[in-house]
């Protein structure tokens, strides 16, 4: 017959119970977070995934490049309410103002309206343009909104190539940005390219009105700057990862303090355009 040492036992389960209890705690103490660097609520110092990643919805934006100046009369009237009826009618489409030879001109503005120049020929202000081409040119005929609006809903209507997620946060004269592409489904990885843009708000500046000057007229969505000070309207070329993903981050970048800028009226609109040779076509935005 084989006795057992009681003492022993004793102490051998409570040597157990105190070995679960430590690795118990040890798994506790992992901190719980976004562990997928790709997504834009990655945790780096998370060890221990729970399910709270983000990716891009299948969502699809427009871009409306409308060209104008504080000195057009026609700008402040018939622009405005072109740009009114987008803006009221259509949540998913993203006005940018180009200004031209003003207060409000921006260098990356000039680049772009260059280049909108050399696909469509010079055009007047007010004009429009879905992504790079021109649209309406108002001040021609006043009642041709329906042609804007014609073009924005057939925009809206095409599939999403490439899907985005944006955040942004500013500190101090700083802004730090990641933009989160994915490609849809079947969607070859070639040849795309992201711009990210800086807008301001609740500008007020004169306007020309029809011949009259308005001193408290309210400029929205204003170009400031494209953040990597790039020559190249389109920016930087995305390389996609073999599931289709793209991470792009900009940090600190400054931001001018010597324009009277209101920091807390930016905000960030990134792009992703398609190289096809003779042009680039637009294709998505987040913002």
């Amino acid at each position: 017959m084989r006795y057992f040492n009681k003492k022993k036992i004793k102490g051998h389960i409570k040597l157990s119970f105190f070995l679960i209890a430590f690795l118990f705690s040890i798994s506790s103490c992992k901190k719980k977070g976004c562990t997928d660097p790709v997504s834009l609520a990655y945790d780096n110092k998370a060890t221990k995934d729970n399910g709270t990643c983000t990716y891009p919805e299948n969502d699809r934006k427009t871009l409306i490049y409308y060209t104008t100046g504080t000195w057009c009369q026609h700008c402040g009237d018939i622009g405005k309410t072109f740009v009114d009826d987008i803006s009221s009618n259509y949540p998913e489409a993203q006005i940018i103002r180009l200004h031209k030879n003003d207060e409000l001109t921006s260098n990356m503005g000039t680049l772009i309206q260059s280049y909108l120049d050399s696909v469509n020929g010079v055009m007047g202000c007010p004009n429009f343009y879905i992504g790079t081409n021109s649209v309406v040119n108002p001040n021609i005929n006043p009642n041709n909104f329906n042609l804007l609006s014609s073009a924005v809903n057939a925009d809206l209507l095409l599939s999403s190539e490439v899907n985005m997620d944006i955040d942004y946060s500013i500190n101090g004269n700083k802004i730090t940005i990641e933009v989160q592409s994915k490609l849809a489904n079947g969607v070859v990885n070639e040849n795309y390219y992201l711009s990210t843009y800086i807008l301001e708000d609740g500008i007020v500046l004169s306007q020309n009105i029809a011949g009259n000057y308005d001193p408290n007229f309210v400029h929205n969505n204003i170009l400031r700057m494209e953040v990597t000070e790039d020559v190249d309207v389109f920016g930087s070329k995305l390389n996609f990862d073999q599931n289709g993903n793209n991470k792009t981050s900009y940090y600190e970048v400054p931001l001018d303090s010597t324009a009277g800028w209101n920091y807390s009226n930016l905000h960030v609109v990134s792009v992703v355009w398609k190289d096809e040779g003779s042009s680039f076509r637009f294709v998505n935005l987040e913002n």
